[in-house]
């Protein structure tokens, strides 16, 4: 390699032996500036790829790939620090660059692989049992990057990764090495792993609600696996002793660990394994119980750090896919064609189930709480809709009507296509820009023959192609009634703030509910309670229970105070 090719940071690796001979493949890495730099991430892609494409000796396709692994996670770590913005559906040059990072996973697996293959056909190499181990770690760890990339963006999995996986687990499982320790990789803290530590991490990850999780959570689920993911384990059957939290893997499958219904055997097999995690489930359990307790464990503990208020909604995440299989209540069925109107956040879902009335923040008590918004011109009927992916406003409206924004337009609701439905929920598809949704998020949803606003949270994230998001949503009430509370300590300087009241369901056990946000009502605090927008009628009410609680809202179920 000559010294200008060393120099220039574009320039690739070169040509023949230059290619794999130690030495020179370093001195290239060397001269990368991989700090965001999308160059450089082309360049390692292009050598690995035409690596994994050459005839070598094991020993030496290992050691090139293991020059690669640092250099490889700089770039991608560097590459998707935009991530922490995304909107929904990504624009096609984000969505490039998602797919990409995961082909460059994708070719540093495959090079491991072929070094797993090219190592067990070498019967004298002395050091072969710690190489295959290495070699297999590896290739699992980075078909987990593989996924990692896929989560974070909401795509779907790329076909082939879970069979990739599970074969590559099998293969050492056979060759009664999953134990056999070998140095951890990249930017790990130092130490030793094994493949079956590695396998059960990704396993884990895997069951922990990739599409339900707030974006990038799963970047810290991850962090919290490396550590602790021996707490799971893998048996050849059930364990009866075990409450919960087991869940079926074929080894032979191209998919993730899949729950037991409650009350089914899992069938026998060779390739069949029961993977536990209530173990898992109860350690994130305990650092819960220490949150409680006023204890803020280390971020080298936990995994991430967990001073913020999503670190325990994090943790109840983990309890609640670890310690049970969670199987769908109702069963979906096939929608037919059809579409409804979709209003996100709490602020929006008020307006909308108002009557389409501006809610006046901060007003003094004794006047309403609401003003009436303007209605624009149209067809006289009161359903107003703007189709904002269209840009149709009113056909009847002259054309300043559609320029002018007025008040009530600060809140938007777009048109979804249902793909399928159930008793507790819907699956809905929508095409064009971007929709600002994302998991946790209070949803109003209200269908063409119907003057309500529904209510729903969004449970699910998927885009699978580049202008489309599919949303899952748990349907939490038919209606909402609009109400405004205000809290009595006078921390809203005296101020009410919209919020949302759902009716009792006694069937299900349900008490009255009021939708607020985020972080406005602790168990035990009293609110001052306007059900009406004459500004007149009130109560005092207490926080009883918070029932839910995401990113964006709360759901609390509250009783009347009697007020001296």
């Amino acid at each position: 390699m000559s010294h200008a090719a060393s120099a220039d940071s574009s320039a690739p690796l070169g040509t023949g032996q230059s290619q794999v001979r130690i030495r020179d493949v370093r001195s290239w890495i060397a001269s990368l500036p991989l700090a965001g730099s999308a160059t450089s991430a082309e360049r390692l892609y292009q050598a690995i790829f035409e690596l994994n494409r050459r005839d070598l000796d094991p020993g030496q396709r290992l050691d090139l790939m293991e020059l690669y692994a640092q250099p490889v996670a700089s770039v991608s770590a560097a590459l998707q620090a935009p991530w922490v913005y995304l909107r929904l559906p990504m624009a096609p040059r984000a969505r490039r660059l998602a797919e990409f990072l995961r082909n460059l996973h994708g070719e540093m697996a495959g090079g491991y692989q072929a070094a797993i293959k090219d190592l067990l056909k070498a019967h004298h190499t002395w050091d072969r049992k710690a190489s295959v181990c290495l070699a297999a770690e590896r290739a699992i760890d980075q078909l987990g990057e593989v996924l990692l990339r896929t989560y974070q963006v909401y795509m779907p999995i790329p076909a082939g990764v879970w069979r990739e996986i599970h074969g590559v687990y099998r293969l050492i499982e056979e060759q009664g090495l999953l134990d056999h320790p070998v140095s951890r990789s990249g930017e790990e803290p130092r130490g030793r792993t094994t493949v079956r530590s590695t396998y059960l991490r990704v396993l884990a990850l895997g069951l922990c609600g990739p599409y339900q999780l707030p974006q990038n959570d799963c970047l810290r689920v991850n962090a919290f696996l490396r550590a602790r993911a021996d707490q799971a384990a893998l048996a050849l059957r059930p364990d009866v002793a075990v409450p919960a939290g087991q869940f079926e893997v074929d080894l032979l499958s191209d998919v993730p660990a899949r729950a037991i219904p409650k009350g089914a055997t899992p069938a026998a097999g060779p390739n069949l394994r029961v993977l536990s995690t209530f173990v898992l489930a109860r350690s994130a359990y305990e650092i819960i119980e220490r949150l409680r307790g006023g204890q803020f464990p280390a971020a080298s503990e936990v995994g991430f750090d967990c001073s913020d208020s999503g670190c325990l909604d994090l943790l109840w995440l983990m309890v609640r896919f670890w310690g049970a299989g969670v199987c769908r209540q109702y069963p979906r069925r096939r929608a037919l064609e059809s579409e409804l109107s979709l209003c996100v956040g709490l602020k929006s879902l008020h307006f909308f189930s108002s009557g389409r009335k501006d809610f006046s923040a901060g007003r003094p008590e004794d006047q309403p709480a609401y003003t009436a918004s303007p209605a624009p011109a149209g067809d006289g009927s009161g359903e107003i809709f703007i189709d904002l992916d269209s840009g149709v406003g009113f056909p009847d409206a002259a054309p300043e009507h559609r320029t002018r924004l007025p008040a009530w337009d600060r809140h938007e609701s777009r048109r979804w296509a249902i793909s399928d439905e159930s008793a507790g929920g819907l699956a809905l598809v929508h095409r064009g820009r971007d929709v600002s949704v994302h998991v946790g998020e209070l949803l109003g949803i209200r269908s063409p023959v119907d003057s309500n606003w529904g209510v729903g949270v969004v449970r699910w994230i998927k885009s699978p192609e580049s202008g489309r998001v599919d949303l899952g949503v748990k349907l939490l009430a038919p209606i909402a009634a609009p109400v405004a509370v205000r809290s009595v300590d006078g921390t809203r300087q005296g101020g009410y703030v919209p919020a949302l009241q759902l009716a009792e369901v006694p069937a299900v056990g349900q008490p009255r509910t009021l939708l607020l946000e985020r972080g406005l009502a602790p168990v035990g605090k009293e609110l001052d309670l306007r059900e009406s927008a004459d500004g007149i009628s009130s109560q005092r009410v207490r926080i009883t229970k918070v029932i839910r609680r995401t990113s964006s809202f709360e759901q609390a179920a509250f009783e009347p105070v009697a007020v001296p």
